[in-house]
Protein backbone atom coordinates (compact mmCIF):
# COMPACT_ATOMS: atom_id res chain seq x y z
CA UNK A 1 0.00 0.00 0.00
CA UNK A 2 1.17 3.44 -0.82
CA UNK A 3 1.41 6.21 1.69
CA UNK A 4 -1.41 8.08 -0.07
CA UNK A 5 -3.78 5.07 0.21
CA UNK A 6 -3.04 4.75 3.92
CA UNK A 7 -3.66 8.50 4.46
CA UNK A 8 -6.99 8.39 2.62
CA UNK A 9 -8.07 5.27 4.51
CA UNK A 10 -7.12 6.85 7.84
CA UNK A 11 -9.03 10.05 6.94
CA UNK A 12 -12.15 8.05 6.02
CA UNK A 13 -11.96 6.05 9.27
CA UNK A 14 -11.54 9.23 11.33
CA UNK A 15 -14.51 10.85 9.56
CA UNK A 16 -16.66 7.76 10.19
CA UNK A 17 -15.72 7.76 13.90
CA UNK A 18 -16.51 11.48 14.15
CA UNK A 19 -19.90 11.06 12.46
CA UNK A 20 -20.69 8.07 14.68
CA UNK A 21 -19.80 9.98 17.84
CA UNK A 22 -21.92 12.95 16.74
CA UNK A 23 -24.87 10.64 16.06
CA UNK A 24 -24.54 8.95 19.44
CA UNK A 25 -24.40 12.34 21.17
CA UNK A 26 -27.60 13.47 19.40
CA UNK A 27 -29.41 10.23 20.28
CA UNK A 28 -28.26 10.46 23.89
CA UNK A 29 -29.40 14.07 24.15
CA UNK A 30 -32.87 13.29 22.72
CA UNK A 31 -33.23 10.25 24.97
CA UNK A 32 -32.33 12.33 28.00
CA UNK A 33 -34.89 14.98 26.98
CA UNK A 34 -37.63 12.37 26.56
CA UNK A 35 -36.86 10.76 29.94
CA UNK A 36 -36.93 14.14 31.68
CA UNK A 37 -40.22 15.17 30.05
CA UNK A 38 -41.86 11.81 30.74
CA UNK A 39 -41.22 12.23 34.46
CA UNK A 40 -41.56 16.03 34.84
CA UNK A 41 -43.98 16.86 32.02
CA UNK A 42 -43.56 18.34 28.55
CA UNK A 43 -43.58 22.11 28.21
CA UNK A 44 -46.91 22.85 26.52
CA UNK A 45 -47.17 26.64 26.23
CA UNK A 46 -48.29 27.51 22.73
CA UNK A 47 -50.93 26.89 20.09
CA UNK A 48 -51.86 23.50 18.67
CA UNK A 49 -53.90 22.78 15.58
CA UNK A 50 -55.86 19.71 14.57
CA UNK A 51 -54.02 18.26 11.54
CA UNK A 52 -57.16 16.61 10.16
CA UNK A 53 -59.51 19.59 10.37
CA UNK A 54 -56.81 22.23 10.13
CA UNK A 55 -59.01 24.82 11.81
CA UNK A 56 -59.50 23.92 15.47
CA UNK A 57 -56.91 25.53 17.71
CA UNK A 58 -56.08 24.61 21.30
CA UNK A 59 -53.86 26.99 23.24
CA UNK A 60 -52.08 26.64 26.59
CA UNK A 61 -50.47 29.36 28.70
CA UNK A 62 -48.99 27.70 31.76
CA UNK A 63 -47.28 30.81 33.12
CA UNK A 64 -50.49 32.84 32.91
CA UNK A 65 -52.44 31.01 35.63
CA UNK A 66 -52.54 27.72 33.70
CA UNK A 67 -55.03 29.00 31.10
CA UNK A 68 -56.33 27.13 28.06
CA UNK A 69 -58.59 27.99 25.13
CA UNK A 70 -60.19 25.93 22.37
CA UNK A 71 -61.35 27.76 19.23
CA UNK A 72 -63.73 25.66 17.12
CA UNK A 73 -64.13 25.64 13.33
CA UNK A 74 -67.10 28.01 13.54
CA UNK A 75 -65.12 30.58 15.56
CA UNK A 76 -66.77 29.82 18.89
CA UNK A 77 -64.44 29.28 21.81
CA UNK A 78 -64.28 27.65 25.21
CA UNK A 79 -61.69 28.58 27.79
CA UNK A 80 -60.71 28.04 31.37
CA UNK A 81 -57.91 26.74 33.54
CA UNK A 82 -56.04 23.46 33.61
CA UNK A 83 -54.03 21.55 36.15
CA UNK A 84 -51.56 18.74 35.82
CA UNK A 85 -52.38 15.45 37.50
CA UNK A 86 -50.01 13.04 39.28
CA UNK A 87 -48.91 12.14 35.75
CA UNK A 88 -47.53 15.53 34.61
CA UNK A 89 -48.45 14.76 30.99
CA UNK A 90 -52.16 14.48 31.75
CA UNK A 91 -54.02 17.76 32.14
CA UNK A 92 -57.53 18.32 33.48
CA UNK A 93 -59.33 21.15 31.68
CA UNK A 94 -62.01 23.11 33.50
CA UNK A 95 -64.26 25.81 32.06
CA UNK A 96 -64.49 29.27 33.59
CA UNK A 97 -67.56 28.03 35.50
CA UNK A 98 -65.47 25.31 37.16
CA UNK A 99 -67.22 22.55 35.22
CA UNK A 100 -64.87 19.89 33.89
CA UNK A 101 -64.43 20.22 30.12
CA UNK A 102 -62.07 17.35 29.40
CA UNK A 103 -58.65 15.79 29.65
CA UNK A 104 -55.53 16.30 27.56
CA UNK A 105 -52.89 13.57 27.26
CA UNK A 106 -49.55 14.89 26.03
CA UNK A 107 -47.86 12.03 24.20
CA UNK A 108 -44.87 13.88 22.77
CA UNK A 109 -43.58 17.40 22.30
CA UNK A 110 -40.36 18.19 20.45
CA UNK A 111 -37.70 20.22 22.21
CA UNK A 112 -38.59 23.36 20.21
CA UNK A 113 -42.33 22.56 20.36
CA UNK A 114 -42.75 22.75 16.59
CA UNK A 115 -43.99 19.15 16.57
CA UNK A 116 -45.97 17.15 19.03
CA UNK A 117 -48.89 14.94 19.68
CA UNK A 118 -51.58 15.44 22.26
CA UNK A 119 -55.02 13.95 22.66
CA UNK A 120 -58.09 15.84 23.84
CA UNK A 121 -60.86 13.82 25.44
CA UNK A 122 -63.97 15.94 25.99
CA UNK A 123 -66.03 15.06 29.08
CA UNK A 124 -69.55 13.83 28.42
Amino acid sequence: MSRRTISITLAVVCLAVLLGATGLFAISRETSYMQECASEGFAIDGFYRDDKAGLETLAFHEEDGCRWQLVNKDGSSVEGQFKRTDDPNILILKKESGEEFGTVHVAYMSRRREQGQLYLEIAK
